[in-house]
């Protein structure tokens, strides 16, 4: 079965047991408590030698990052459709969207909420976070002015990568009012069979 290391208030966390679930892995979940740096602990760093969560553990494989991790639950899903390797357009588009989670979502939406709810961040760079997070919310929002996802009309990784970072924008003290495309889109993501919520402090 897969094992998904994970810390309950980590969005990267959340992400992958997002994902698990809903694909319809069957898998569990191993917390690691990275408030008390159990993440640096030689018994982790033998699962992930980067010290973060989260990981996966499927028999002897391993997988770090959540990014990564969801690229190796699309491909052992039964279906294509997470993330279509044979179809080189729809692949460029979802990894397009990933990278666009690693850079400009991280830089906005992530790290205001590591600001806001964490005070990992200076204060000082919260303005700039919700700068990049106007312009990359009103992007997300115009990509799904004409699709029910964000690349077609059925979801793919690019979604739950997406929405795994959305769904803390209160915590990070960003509004999704001005964003209708993307209320409706989080709604519909939210009656999928398997959706989890988020833990949130």
């Amino acid at each position: 079965m897969i094992k998904i290391y994970s810390f309950p208030y980590s969005l990267p966390s959340y992400r992958a047991r997002l994902a698990a679930s809903i694909m319809g892995h069957d898998f569990e979940v191993e917390e690691v408590d990275i408030s008390t740096g159990q993440q640096k602990q030689a018994e982790y760093i033998a699962i992930n030698p980067m010290g973060k969560v989260p990981a996966l553990k499927d028999d002897s494989l391993l997988v770090n990052d959540s990014l990564a991790i969801l690229r190796y639950l699309a491909r052992k899903h039964a279906s294509s459709d997470w993330y279509p390797d044979a179809e080189l357009e729809r692949v460029a588009k979802i990894d397009s969207l990933l990278s666009m989670v690693a850079n400009e979502l991280f830089d906005s939406v992530e790290k205001a909420r590591l600001i806001k709810a964490f005070e990992l961040f200076p204060e000082t760079e919260y303005p700039n976070c919700t700068a990049l997070a106007v312009s990359t919310l009103s992007y997300i929002n115009t990509l799904l002015e004409h699709n029910q996802f964000l690349v077609t009309s059925i979801p793919t990784i690019a979604d739950i990568a997406v929405v795994s970072t959305l769904l803390y924008a209160d915590e990070a003290q960003i509004l999704l009012e001005d964003y209708p495309n993307i209320i409706r889109w989080i709604g519909d993501i939210k009656q999928s069979e398997g959706y989890i919520e988020p833990s949130k402090l």
